[in-house]
């Protein structure tokens, strides 16, 4: 996997920030117009980032920014007015093409409990969140168990690196 940071701004750097980035990581509502750059956008781009960890691959892949969003809504399902209420507010939200069938988050099939616990699965699915009033902040997610509870942390280590672990 090749990244690309090249874009990457200082967050002391004052808005408006220009719309550059890599697309498949671009948070909906920015593939969407929204003007004005936040910390909201940077968290859907780490949910793209470990999801492409988990899977090897970019999981909202397109050619364009239509083709993208066409992979999120196909992955995460379109949302209605109780779960993105600010969808139709954005500048090009009348441009795009729904499916004509809705379906629901399909995201846990990509990313069986074998692959992903149930923890770390639900700090992803906030993070992937289409309304961004619903992603958690970099410090929330943190907090989440998946990042707080210790299991077993000598499951991962040498034998050498956990006797080191028990002698401290």
């Amino acid at each position: 996997m090749v990244h690309d940071l090249g874009l990457a701004v200082s967050i002391t750097d004052q808005p408006p920030y220009e719309r550059d980035g890599t697309r498949r990581y671009m948070a909906p509502e920015m593939l969407l117009g929204k003007p004005d750059y936040d910390a909201m956008v940077d968290m859907w781009s780490l949910g793209c980032v470990m999801a492409e960890l988990l899977t090897g691959k970019p999981l909202f892949y397109g050619e364009d920014d239509s083709e993208v969003l066409r992979r999120i809504f196909s992955v995460l399902g379109v949302l209605g007015q109780r779960t993105w209420p600010t969808f139709k507010s954005l500048p090009l939200a009348g441009t795009v093409v729904l499916p004509p069938v809705r379906h629901r988050n399909r995201l846990r099939q990509l990313l069986p409990k074998e692959r992903l616990s149930a923890d770390g699965f639900d700090v992803l699915k906030r993070l992937l969140s289409c309304n961004a009033d619903k992603r958690p902040s970099a410090s929330a997610s943190l907090r989440s168990p998946w990042f707080t509870i210790d299991i077993d942390s000598t499951a991962s280590v040498s034998p050498a690196a956990a006797a080191a672990k028990k002698v401290q």
